[in-house]
């Protein structure tokens, strides 16, 4: 089980698989309760199989639609790597100054670039890090942050289809379904940014305590 794990991937695994396993679960659930549409899902393996299966890809899409309104909508111009690059003397989360600058300054002189560049920085810290160190804690914030931004963009839609169907027909448990999920969309929209900032601060910090702290103690 542990190989078939590792060669599935944590990514695919939580990211893809688990979200999409939520998103199908939930919207058997809503179809079931508040729409009132019978769904016979028996414990047979055949119809256990045929739902794994459809939520992997239910969830590659979403993982997908996610990645691209992240990318071209919500976080544009790598906004959110920014973000994650923000230093604080206070917070034991966000970097400090000292580490930003030494990180920066080495990687410039190692790659001779005349002029900070977020994007080489990271990509630089990122190989490095992910080629000489363990990156469990990696994968798993990246596979956290992706499925959050799976079942946010789900709960969105699920919002704004209750909200289409309470014009229609108007009833009390289409109004807290809409709440119910408007407020998931949003505490999952969070979710998924915190966890994206964890994995790049964490990349960053990996970089400088193992890399340049030990490169100027020499």
């Amino acid at each position: 089980m542990h190989k078939v794990l590792d060669k599935f991937g944590i990514y695919d695994l939580v990211g893809v698989l688990l979200s999409g396993i939520s998103i199908c679960t939930f919207s058997l659930l809503v179809l079931q309760l508040v729409y009132n549409i019978q769904i016979d899902m028996g414990l047979q393996i055949n119809k256990a199989l045929t739902f794994l299966v459809l939520s992997y890809f239910v969830g590659l899409i979403f993982q997908e639609l996610s990645s691209l309104i992240q990318k071209k909508i919500t976080f544009r111009n790598n906004a959110l790597l920014k973000q994650s690059l923000n230093t604080s003397e206070k917070s034991h989360i966000l970097l400090t100054q000292k580490e930003r600058d030494g990180i920066y300054s080495y990687v410039k002189i190692k790659l001779n670039l005349d002029e900070d560049n977020d994007n080489v920085v990271y990509n630089y810290c990122k190989f490095y890090v992910i080629e000489n160190y363990d990156t469990t804690r990696i994968d798993k914030d990246q596979s956290l942050s992706a499925m959050s931004r799976s079942l946010s963009l789900y709960f969105l839609i699920l919002s704004i289809f209750v909200i289409i169907t309470a014009f229609i027909n108007p009833k009390p448990l289409y109004i807290f379904l809409i709440f119910l999920s408007a407020l998931f969309s949003v505490l999952l929209h969070y979710r998924c940014i915190r966890f994206a900032k964890l994995r790049y601060i964490y990349i960053f910090r990996t970089f400088y305590y193992n890399v340049v702290v030990q490169n100027n103690a020499l």
